[in-house]
């Protein structure tokens, strides 16, 4: 079984629309996969039509950015696997977030029409989808500075104007509420891809609050960090997912690059 638990669509800040998104998995010979968008399940449905036309499974998924302490640093994303699309309590949160995030953009757009004379206007980004509904974060904004000239490439877009220094901070609902939603919402909540910072500071409130899993493989992911995750995980008895994060962007290698290791596949067993 080739597996891959973290991919992103249009319906947040992937590059492509969720039915190509798993067309371009079954090309590259993966059988189950997970669409996980930031902050909204409105792909899913496109999706799972899209996989059972070509036979593959596809577990409805969710990245919610959530808040574990005060301050700068103080956010993680939670996945949550095997959810119900369309549960009250998460799509609730997921609105809540959202709308967090269109307030930090605006603000960030209104920055960089006042300190570096770029004029991006809301619908650019939202292409005429209604804030609350629309996913719309900072790569979106790297997109159209790319386009425009004003870089090279998203990530140099981030480096020159969207660093974490250069936009506000943005308003999420608790991890407590998040993890309670997901797991309301019948889905196993996952630490996404958890830094150094996290293992340090986050994982352990988490772990309190119910968490059921950690992203323990990834791309690119430097194995004396993917050792201590793995440390970490037998610590709290925590169930072992992975996914490459592919967005579909450059320098974002091809779909089905990376590759699951059995531990994956025994946590997509155990979803049923």
């Amino acid at each position: 079984m080739s597996v891959d638990l973290h991919l992103h669509s249009t319906a947040s800040d992937g590059a492509f629309a969720p039915a190509e998104v798993v067309r371009r998995a079954a090309a590259a010979g993966i059988e189950t996969l997970a669409l996980s968008d930031h902050d909204t399940t409105a792909g899913i449905a496109e999706a799972a039509a899209c996989a059972a036309e070509r036979g593959l499974r596809l577990i409805p998924a969710i990245e919610l950015t959530v808040r574990v302490r005060a301050g700068d640093r103080g956010t993680i994303h939670l996945l949550g696997y095997g959810i119900e699309p369309g549960h009250a309590e998460l799509e609730a949160v997921a609105r809540r977030n959202r709308e967090g995030k269109a307030r930090q953009i605006r603000a960030t757009l209104a920055r960089l029409r006042e300190q570096e004379r770029v004029e991006i206007s809301w619908e650019e980004l939202a292409e005429g989808r209604p804030e609350g509904e629309a996913y719309v974060g900072r790569h979106h904004i790297a997109a159209v500075l790319v386009r425009r000239g004003l870089s090279r490439t998203r990530r140099k877009a981030f480096r020159r104007y969207l660093r974490n220094e250069r936009v506000p901070e943005v308003e999420v609902v608790s991890a407590e509420e998040g993890l309670n939603a997901i797991v309301a919402a019948g889905g196993q909540p996952v630490f996404a891809h958890p830094t150094k910072v996290d293992l340090k500071h986050h994982l352990n409130p988490l772990v309190k609050l119910g968490l059921r899993g950690i992203e323990a493989y990834r791309a690119r992911l430097n194995p004396t960090h993917g050792e201590r995750i793995l440390e970490r995980a037998e610590k709290h008895g925590l169930l072992l997912t992975g996914g490459s994060d592919w967005h579909g962007h450059y320098p974002d290698p091809p779909l089905g690059t990376w590759k699951a290791p059995s531990e994956v596949e025994a946590f997509v067993e155990q979803l049923g």
